[in-house]
């Protein structure tokens, strides 16, 4: 892969609920492109509100402004999702997951994706905020 300064990346996922784990992927994704495109999956079994996973993403990213984060909500699930109706998100360059399922089939569909190595509460520690 390239250089990512200057691109965009897509990451979706259902954040239910979300956790700090969910950030530190987030994060990591964010110190190494232009900007991450987060997309909180909304769907009928979710245990907590879409709206209130997708406030506090905002809150915490709202707190870190040099990292540029934009948080959407998406009501179709990334596994099943067309080329046409991934244009709502456009532009980006990647797509991002730590789903092996969902990257196989964004890559069949023929977006470039990138492994995200899932991340874990304890992993949390070796995380660096940015300061501002």
């Amino acid at each position: 892969m390239s250089d990512t300064k200057d691109k965009i990346v897509l990451f979706s996922g259902r954040f239910n609920p979300n956790h700090l784990s969910h950030v530190c992927s987030i994060i990591r994704l964010a110190k190494t492109f232009k900007k991450v495109i987060v997309v909180i999956l909304d769907y009928d079994e979710r245990e907590w509100p879409v709206v209130y996973t997708k406030q506090r993403f905002v809150e915490i990213f709202s707190e870190m402004p040099s990292l540029e984060v934009d948080i959407r909500v998406n009501n179709k699930h990334f596994g099943q999702i067309t080329k046409v109706e991934l244009e709502v998100f456009q532009p980006f360059d990647y797509y991002a997951a730590g789903n092996l399922k969902v990257l196989r089939h964004m890559e069949r569909i023929g977006v470039p994706c990138i492994f995200v190595e899932r991340a874990y509460l304890d992993q949390a520690r070796d995380l660096t905020i940015p300061d501002d």
